[in-house]
């Protein structure tokens, strides 16, 4: 098999850098993605035959795959919209339609406001507000998130990777046990 014309594809050079780094492309990321979304086989035959995995997700945003395992980074990253997630959910308020359309101010979060939280990104190898800003830059970097202000972000499409795995992991654990199965 040999691979398109790399020539013919149009935003080859911005779609692959962004995609390397590790940027989730979706809709409001403009000409690269939509130059993506139109040639889409071509990308993929392109990338594959590179060596990379163009993935699509079902909400409409391309990423590559990469191994299963998590960087320290990607932890850290996990574990602060992880946080988010259960603190709005213990809030009872509804967890996915708030992260993808409310505003967040970084002072107002609730991760260095309690114990438990703080052990879970002191894990991750985050600690204090400098950290904080760290991780929100690095979820922007990956286009996770969109800064609103220097304080302040909203989350993308590519969010919706966490949720995924949420909902994974929530499913994994309602598994019954033995005991319910058998009866």
């Amino acid at each position: 098999m040999s691979p398109p014309s790399a020539f013919d594809l149009p935003q080859l050079e911005e779609i692959f850098d962004a995609l390397r780094r590790g940027r989730h492309l979706c809709a409001a990321d403009g000409k690269p993605y939509w130059a993506l979304r139109d040639n889409l086989t071509d990308y993929q035959d392109l990338f594959q035959y590179l060596g990379f995995h163009l993935q699509e997700h079902p909400r409409d945003f391309f990423y590559f795959r990469g191994k299963d395992n998590l960087s320290p980074q990607a932890s850290r990253m996990a574990v602060f919209v992880f946080i988010l997630i259960e603190s709005l959910s213990d809030q009872g308020e509804p967890v996915v339609d708030t992260l993808m359309t409310r505003v967040f101010a970084i002072s107002e979060l609730p991760h260095l406001k309690s114990a438990r939280y703080r052990a879970y990104l002191k894990e991750a190898g985050a600690s204090g507000e400098e950290d904080m800003l760290k991780i929100v830059s690095s979820l922007e970097r990956f286009g996770f998130v969109q800064r609103s202000t220097d304080e302040s972000f909203t989350f993308r499409t590519p969010a919706y990777r966490f949720f995924d795995v949420c909902i994974e992991i929530l499913n994994r654990d309602e598994i019954p046990s033995t005991e319910e199965q058998v009866s």
